[in-house]
């Protein structure tokens, strides 16, 4: 009987632990998320267009708020400055290539989006963050323990630094009919539902810049992913490497390397006027 009781105790203790570290390293990304501001970065990012993987290497300078972002494709030399409140709110482009002048362009249209799941406005770790806010009450909602959907797999190494593998499975993962409640932009239906808006497109067949209507029909994702690996460094606390699945597989691939937190940046880093971009 006192081994049995032993060996009860041993198992219950081992679950608590267990529980307590899979919410201590949530906590502890979502707080280093949360307080940083201000980072540069490079990445390479990895998405699903169509049957195809689009991969793409960009440098980038980021301040979550109020939002200003620099960003340069380092294989095309295209450069992008986007500052809130600034250029009527549009992405100021250097296309670095025909027709060679800086252009002014609606955040989601298709030229400043194509082959990308994301706006730029996306740039730095917020987004991730929102998810797996949202992730967590869903699952709140439907009673289920975090454990059982969100585990810590192990350390690992990824590219030279030292990680804690978390795992996101949601075996549940579908696209369900959605009737809309309000006319708007299917971006904004997407950051207001929490769905990932390019799944949004590809299921329903639309384009970017796509608008939705009041009680039109549409087909969504239930949740987030249907699975989320994502490397989080032990010395930063931030999600460096994030792998994302739907019910087709990778669907998007972000890595962050070079990564520098709320570094310091003159006041000319996020206008054209900055000696080092390409801006004319």
């Amino acid at each position: 009987m006192k081994n049995i009781l032993l060996s009860t105790f041993l198992l219950l203790a081992c679950v608590v632990l267990k529980a307590q570290s899979i919410r201590s390293v949530l906590d502890k990304m979502y707080t280093a998320i949360g307080t940083s501001n201000l980072m540069a970065y490079d990445m390479t990012s990895s998405e699903r267009i169509g049957a195809r993987m689009v991969v793409k290497n960009m440098s980038f300078k980021v301040q979550i708020s109020p939002r200003k972002v620099y960003m340069k494709d380092k294989d095309s030399g295209v450069e992008l400055l986007y500052v809130s409140g600034w250029n009527n709110n549009m992405p100021f482009i250097n296309p670095n290539g025909f027709p060679w002048v800086n252009v002014s362009l609606d955040l989601n249209s298709s030229r400043v989006r194509a082959d990308g799941h994301h706006p730029v406005t996306h740039a730095g770790f917020n987004y991730l963050l929102t998810q797996m806010n949202n992730t967590e009450k869903l699952i709140a909602k439907e009673g289920e323990k975090i454990e059982n959907i969100i585990k810590v797999e192990g350390s690992y190494t990824w590219n030279g630094r030292s990680c804690t593998k978390i795992v996101l499975t949601n075996p549940d993962f579908k696209f369900i009919d959605y009737t809309c409640t309000q006319s708007e932009t299917l971006f904004n239906l997407s950051e207001r539902i929490c769905v990932s808006e390019y799944m949004v497109m590809e299921k329903n067949n639309m384009g970017y810049g796509a608008k939705v209507y009041k009680d039109k029909v549409i087909k969504i994702p239930n949740a987030f992913a249907k699975k989320v690996e994502i490397f989080i460094d032990k010395e930063t606390n931030l999600p460096i490497y994030q792998i994302v699945h739907d019910d087709k597989g990778v669907f998007e691939k972000f890595e962050f390397k070079n990564l520098k937190i709320n570094p310091q940046l003159s006041s000319g880093e996020f206008t054209t006027q900055c000696a080092s971009y390409g801006f004319k």
